[in-house]
């Protein structure tokens, strides 16, 4: 159970994500054509550090010093998220402010998101020798995982004013989900005897998935839509900004599973014949009867999940001549354990055709992260944006809880 609970760990947290980034085709409103491609991933909780994350990854042995750090950084409640997103698009924004322009963009999306309690965190990495005579609280727990493709289209209007100009985007998109899972447990406690002769346990909870073995690209085992609005608003020094991304759901319909989570049980270990006649000493043992003892498999239906959908605001004030500005803002996810997020960074022309881009920030699926990019645009033809929104997990991965990463390269005609 131990290294089965540690593996979920592992692979909950390094499924990569971007829970904090802008849209790609909203963050540049450069007139003419252009084309695009990006991809970025972040991984965020505010209680495992990266060194502890990697070392599991790679299947190094993690001391105990370490692994009682880290459980002194978790409270009753904690939670992580990761993304992995990937695309292309296009765009055409026209001259005249009395045009509309379109866009059409296509990415695919991996998502996951998990709550979960400090006893779970200590029984994966000390084992349930330290609950001896005594129950560990192993719920609740929320794990949601999200695979699709998405296909966009959308307009953008520019609006001129005598004292500013507004930028508007709106999006619609097609969905087509590859994999989900949803997993509810409203109840898990594990008792340990004193002596180690038995462990009484009580779980109840839900557990849906859909074509979770798929690994076609193009597969359709869902079908969703979501919105995207961007509403921007500049004049002299001063611009802000409200955006809303990723809004809808996906109704699952293909490779359904439900399995109920709901039991009382006592497991009092197996018996095993080390001089059987056949050599097989464990072949005899057979863990899908203990799992049954508490797991029921009943008929899936069809059933829809929220996407982890973005909303934020943004305000930002021009500080010198030279396009130097100060930037803050919030954003908030659609996603259980998401707490908000608040930024504040500044960014600066450094010629050249380079740019730089500083923040730090505090929230998300995480707790503290530390921001930077670097942006350069060649002759006005070429732009590629390198960045990370977690410089912290890779200078400080003792104490750092976040990594990201992120590059677009974009074309202009």
């Amino acid at each position: 159970m131990k290294n089965w609970i540690l593996t979920l760990f592992i692979a909950s947290y390094s499924v990569c994500s971007f829970a904090q980034f802008d849209n790609t085709v909203y963050s540049d409103w450069t007139t003419g054509y252009s084309v695009g491609t990006f991809g970025r991933y972040q991984a965020s909780t505010n209680a495992i550090t990266t060194n502890l994350l990697w070392k599991g990854y790679q299947g190094k042995f993690l001391d105990r010093d370490l692994r009682k750090k880290v459980s002194g950084l978790h409270g009753k409640s904690n939670r992580l998220g990761a993304d992995l997103d990937y695309g292309i698009y296009a765009r055409h924004i026209p001259d005249s402010t009395k045009g509309i322009g379109w866009f059409i963009n296509v990415a695919d999306r991996t998502h996951i998101n998990a709550r979960y309690p400090k006893h779970l965190f200590d029984l994966a990495m000390f084992g349930n020798a330290m609950f001896a005579g005594e129950s560990a609280v192993l719920a609740p727990i929320d794990i949601n995982l999200f695979m699709y493709t998405q296909y966009e289209v959308g307009i953008l209007k520019t609006i001129a004013r005598p004292k500013g100009k507004w930028n508007i985007g709106f999006g619609v998109s097609l969905l087509t989900g590859k994999k989900n899972l949803s997993l509810s447990i409203e109840q898990a406690d594990l008792y340990t005897d004193p002596d180690g002769e038995y462990l009484d346990g009580e779980i109840h909870g839900n557990l849906k998935s859909s074509s979770l073995a798929s690994s076609q690209y193009f597969d359709a085992n869902g079908i969703g839509f979501s919105t995207s609005l961007h509403v921007a608003y500049s004049s002299g020094k001063f611009g802000i900004r409200f955006e809303a991304d990723d809004i809808g759901l996906i109704s699952w319909s293909k490779g359904l599973k439900e399995t109920d989570l709901d039991s009382v049980f006592r497991f009092e270990g197996v018996d095993v014949n080390l001089f059987s006649a056949d050599g097989g000493a464990f072949s005899s043992i057979n863990l899908d009867s203990v799992v049954n003892g508490f797991a029921t498999q009943i008929v899936g239906s069809s059933y829809s999940t929220m996407l982890a959908g973005r909303i934020g605001f943004e305000g930002d004030y021009q500080l010198n001549a030279k396009n130097w500005k100060l930037y803050a803002g919030v954003q908030y996810r659609i996603a259980p354990g998401f707490i908000p997020y608040a930024y504040i960074g500044t960014n600066s022309p450094l010629g050249k055709g380079f740019s730089i881009d500083g923040r730090v920030a505090f929230g998300g699926f995480g707790s503290w992260h530390l921001g930077l990019e670097v942006k350069k645009k060649f002759a006005d033809i070429v732009q590629i944006r390198v960045g990370t929104r977690n410089l912290e997990g890779y200078v400080l991965p003792m104490i750092g809880t976040s990594q990201s990463a992120y590059i677009g390269i974009s074309a202009f005609f």
